[in-house]
Formats: structure tokens, C-alpha cells, sequence
């Protein structure tokens, strides 16, 4: 079984192979230099000679390129082993709450078990996979970290290996590609920088989503779907007998295609080390988290007033790939249809004198079923409508404590200004407890270069795949307040 060590030591072995190749090739040379003084001087030299000379010159100038690469190598295993080092410490350090589905083993059953890490995201569930390793990525840790992707890289580290040494950066094989009209399936351990970077910008995430990294197609993640129950009972009667439920999360992956469009210039003409990796990874994630914050917050739509309105950003039907992973509120109209608000036929209008009763009854809602919502999310609009709000004395109004204390996130993704019957200026709500939110994610991530659909604006294309798969571990711990007066 390959280890980061052994490919370590292996990349090492190469490295001393390579660099003893630059000693050979370089004395070669300078025998060759010396010989040619003493015989010639400064003269001219004989055609045989000469090209004698450019051989070992060249060969001195690959056998630095393969030392180059060599040492390229090494580093790139030296931050696996690091990574894997930090990982183990993770690891070793989760205290269990001692919350486990029935029995005495949670791998007896293929259901998680609930720990709290040190240093983590606090108050959210932990899930463990069958073989008791974590299930989702600590908030704060970094894609690469879990042990189930470290396990990926490690597989594709030979594959990987020829790439990195020979581009070195996610921008310069990008240059590369792009004179090429090639495609490229980007090295594991990029993909998982643009993964975190995704992480970073998407709303969801930012409100407490939880990445599951897949390394199947098909993905199972164990819940309890129904709470054990105590009650009283007379003396000498019969113990009613009451356990947990549990079923499991099933996460399949669907594709997701991102386009990034740039200028040919800019891509032809970046060089290592001036930035471009860094900027090519943040428009490639900037995409794929604007793309997973509509499909987690809406998933497949078929009707409704968002799927018509003119400058909405909803999913239109048909435009991913089907399946489109089902997100918050098609689970719930799926689901839990009572924990969909609003939708009235002419929208929602806020009252002067209950003016907060929508949000707080977003609220509310899943907190009537024994959850706890951590985060609200709605659009810019819906949010200054609010915040700008006044009594009739012109003084700010003042905000409830339940919505003062809970988590408010923006994103636009959520479409704001649109109709509803004969309201206008429409938007959503949503509130959920978004821990409860899992985004499985696949580590392949493949580029194609687009250079001839948007040639006459000299301009080229980068084309993403993304896979993935998004769904909900309780649905009740989510409300959406919908068609509500936005702007």
C-alpha cells in the first residue's frame, strides 16, 4: 500500500539520482571545455567537435531541468507528509461525548457517531464514517487535511507527479492549455486549494454547511431521523421500550460546470510566480461557490414565481445537468411542506405594527420542531429593507432579541425584485440550522480550454467540472419564508 512517507523517500531517492546526473553531465562538460583549450585555444573548432559540444550542453541543461522537477517533487511530498502529520494530530484530538446510535459500536450499524472536536466548529453534529474516520472537514480545516482526501492524493500522486514538475503551478498549466485547445485534469492536491477557496466565498459555508468529501460515486452518512422518549410509569408496570431512529444520508454525484472567461493576452502572457495561480483558483472557486450557494439554497425548481421572473438567478429547468442536487427548498416542498412560509398569491407585505412577524416566525418554525436554527440568509435588498426600517417617530426600529442574536448571512444568489401575481419586489428568507446542510464533494476537477467560442472578442474560455452532490440531514431544522416584500 502506497504511504507518504514511502513516496517521500521514493521522490528523495530521485532527487539524489537527479542531482548526481547534473555532477555527471556538468564534468562532461568542463572535460570537454578543457580539452578543447588546450587542443584549439581560441581557434575555430571542427564541425564534429562543435556538435560534440552542444550534446553535452544540452544534456547538462536536462539533466538541471530533471534535478529542477526532482526537487519540485520532494516539496510537493514534504507538504503531503506535513499535512499528514497535522492531520493525525486532528485526529488524536476529539474528545466523544458518548452519543452513539444503538449498541456498542456505530460500525456495527453503518450509522455515524456524534463527537465534538477541540478547536472545531462547537454545537454542530460530527459524523464518523464506517470505518471511524470523520465524515465532514472541521470548520478551519483545510480540504487536503481529511484523512479521506489525503488518501486520494496519495493514489494519484504518480499521475500527479508529471503534471506539477512540469508546470508547477495551476496558472502556468492553464497558459499551457490555453495555446493548446487541450483540456486537463487539474493535480489533487489544486483541486483541493480551489475546493477551500470554494469554501470560502460560498454563503452556505460560511453559515455552517458541512463539506463531506466523497471518494465513492454513492456516499452514506447515518442520522437519527426520530429521538428516544422517557415517560412515567406506575409501580410494578410495564417499561415502554423507546429507541432512536436512524437511517442514512445518501449523496450521489451530479456535475456542475463552471465558465470562467478571460482575455487571450492575459493568458498567454502570465508567467509563474506572478500571481496567476492564485487568480486563476479564485475565479474558478468564485464560480463554483456562487453555483453550489444556488443549488443548496433553491436546488431543481419547476414552477414558482422565481423560475419566470425576469433577472432572477434561479436554477431554470433543465440548465444543469439532471439531477440537479436538491437544495433547501425543494427538499422542503418535497419533504416538509409546512416548513415552507409565505407563498402567498400576491406575495407578503410587512405591517407597521408587526413588522418582524415573518422573520420571526422563519425562525420559530424549526425551533417547533425540537431544532435549532444557527444562521439566517437572504438577499441584499430583503436585508436593507430591514435595517432601514423606522417607527412612526423616525426612530430605527428595534430589532427583536431572537433575530438580533442569530447569524445573518448575504448572498444575492437568493433572486430579489421579482413578481409575484400582482406584487412586485419580491424576495425569499431562508433560516435553518445549516449544519444540518451536506455538500458532498468529489476531489476531481477537470479544465477544458474553450479558444474559438468567444475568438472574435479575443477572448478564451475555461470550462470547470465540478462533482459533487448536496442534500439534508434533517430537513426540519430549515424554514423558508417565501415571496416576501424585498425592496
Amino acid at each position: 500500500m502506497r504511504t507518504v512517507a514511502g513516496e517521500l523517500a521514493a521522490a528523495e531517492e530521485r532527487r539524489r539520482t537527479a542531482d548526481r546526473g547534473v555532477g555527471d553531465a556538468k564534468k562532461a562538460l568542463q572535460r570537454w571545455t578543457a580539452a578543447v583549450a588546450a587542443e584549439h585555444g581560441e581557434g575555430p573548432l571542427p564541425a564534429d567537435l562543435a556538435a560534440q559540444g552542444d550534446r553535452l550542453a544540452s544534456a547538462f541543461g536536462a539533466a538541471r531541468d530533471a534535478a529542477k522537477r526532482a526537487e519540485g517533487e520532494v516539496s510537493a511530498w514534504q507538504r503531503a507528509q506535513a499535512e499528514e502529520n497535522e492531520e493525525i494530530r486532528l485526529q488524536n484530538d476529539i474528545r466523544d461525548t458518548g452519543v452513539r446510535g444503538p449498541g456498542s459500536s456505530s460500525a456495527e450499524h453503518g450509522l455515524g457517531t456524534f463527537r465534538t472536536a477541540a478547536g472545531g466548529s462547537g454545537g454542530g453534529p460530527r459524523w464518523l464514517r464506517e470505518d471511524g474516520r470523520p465524515a465532514v472537514v472541521e470548520r478551519g480545516q483545510r480540504f487536503a487535511d481529511h484523512p479521506v482526501v489525503a488518501e486520494q492524493i496519495g493514489r494519484a500522486a504518480e499521475r500527479d507527479r508529471h503534471i506539477i514538475g512540469m508546470h508547477g503551478g495551476l496558472g502556468e498549466l492553464v497558459r499551457s492549455i490555453s495555446t493548446t485547445s487541450g483540456s486537463a485534469v487539474v493535480p489533487s492536491v489544486w483541486a483541493a486549494d480551489v475546493v477551500d477557496l470554494a469554501r470560502n466565498y460560498a454563503a452556505v459555508y460560511k453559515a455552517g454547511a458541512q463539506t463531506v468529501p466523497m471518494d465513492a460515486k454513492i456516499v452514506q452518512i447515518g442520522r437519527i431521523t426520530g429521538d428516544a422518549t422517557a415517560s412515567f410509569r406506575t409501580e410494578g408496570s410495564t417499561i415502554t421500550a423507546s429507541d432512536p431512529t436512524f437511517d442514512n444520508v445518501t449523496l450521489t454525484a451530479v456535475t456542475l460546470n463552471a465558465l470562467v472567461v478571460g482575455s487571450m493576452e492575459w493568458f498567454q502572457d502570465t508567467t509563474p510566480g506572478g500571481g496567476a495561480d492564485q487568480l486563476v483558483s479564485e475565479a474558478l472557486a468564485k464560480k463554483i461557490a456562487l453555483a453550489i450557494d444556488q443549488a443548496a439554497l433553491f436546488g431543481q425548481i419547476t414552477t414558482g414565481a422565481e423560475q419566470t421572473a425576469t433577472g432572477n438567478n434561479m436554477l431554470p429547468t433543465g440548465g444543469l445537468p439532471s439531477p440537479v442536487p436538491r437544495g433547501i427548498l425543494a427538499n422542503l416542498l418535497a419533504n416538509a411542506s409546512t416548513s415552507v412560509l409565505g407563498s402567498a398569491t400576491n406575495g407578503t407585505v410587512q405591517t407597521a405594527a408587526t413588522f418582524w412577524k415573518e422573520v420571526l416566525d422563519t425562525i420559530w418554525t424549526p425551533r417547533d420542531f425540537n431544532e435549532a436554527p444557527n444562521a439566517l440568509m437572504w438577499p441584499s435588498h430583503l436585508a436593507r429593507i430591514y435595517a432601514e426600517a423606522t417607527d412612526t417617530q423616525n426612530n430605527p426600529m428595534r430589532v427583536p432579541a431572537d433575530v438580533d442574536q442569530i447569524n445573518k448571512f448575504v448572498s444575492n444568489q437568493v433572486p430579489s425584485g421579482f413578481t409575484q401575481g400582482t406584487g412586485t419586489l419580491m424576495s425569499d428568507l431562508f433560516v435553518g440550522d445549516f449544519t444540518q446542510l451536506l455538500i458532498g464533494q468529489r476531489l476531481d476537477l477537470q479544465i477544458t480550454v474553450l479558444d474559438q467560442r468567444y475568438a472574435e472578442l479575443g477572448q478564451i474560455a475555461l470550462l470547470a467540472t465540478w462533482r459533487g452532490d448536496i442534500q439534508l440531514a434533517r430537513p426540519r431544522a430549515f424554514c423558508v419564508y417565501r415571496y416576501l416584500k424585498g425592496t
